[in-house]
C-alpha cells in the first residue's frame, strides 16, 4: 500500500497537471492556485457512506497520514465503479446501487464517474505500467 502525504500529492499534482487535466480530465476545485491535493480528493469526498467503507477496505481513503492507496485493489473498486454507471444508465437500481445506499442521478457520478477519475490520475502519477 502506497500513502502519500497530501504535500507530496499536491507536489506530483502539479508535475503532472497537464496530463491530470487533459488525458483525465481532472476540474481543479480553483482556476487561480496551482493543482493541489484537495482537487483530487474532493473526487472521493463524496461518495455514500457505503461506498466509502468499501473504498476503505479496498484501501483507497485519506486520513491523517495522508492519501492511501493499492494498485493491486484498483481493479476491484473499479468494477464497482463501471457497474454504478452501467446499472444508472441502464435504468436498474438495485444491485450495487442498493448495496450501496445510492439513490440520486449525482450518484453515478459522485460513486462511479468520480472514483474512476481518481484510479486514472494516480495511475498516471504513479503506476509504470500505465
Amino acid at each position: 500500500m502506497t500513502v502519500l502525504s497530501t504535500q507530496q500529492l499536491s507536489k506530483d499534482m502539479q508535475a503532472s497537471a497537464h496530463l491530470l487535466l487533459n488525458q483525465v480530465g481532472l476540474v481543479p476545485q480553483a482556476q487561480d492556485r496551482p493543482l493541489e491535493a484537495d482537487d483530487l480528493l474532493f473526487y472521493i469526498s463524496e461518495t455514500t457512506m457505503p461506498m466509502a467503507a468499501f473504498l476503505h477496505s479496498h484501501g483507497l481513503f485519506v486520513d491523517d497520514e495522508g492519501l492511501h492507496f493499492d494498485f493491486s485493489q484498483f481493479d476491484a473498486i473499479r468494477e464497482v465503479a463501471v457497474k454504478v454507471i452501467a446499472e444508472h444508465d441502464a435504468g436498474k437500481l438495485d444491485g450495487v446501487w442498493q448495496e450501496f445506499d445510492l439513490s440520486t442521478d449525482d450518484a453515478a457520478d459522485y460513486d462511479g464517474g468520480y472514483i474512476l477519475l481518481v484510479l486514472a490520475a494516480l495511475a498516471i502519477m504513479y503506476d509504470q505500467r500505465h
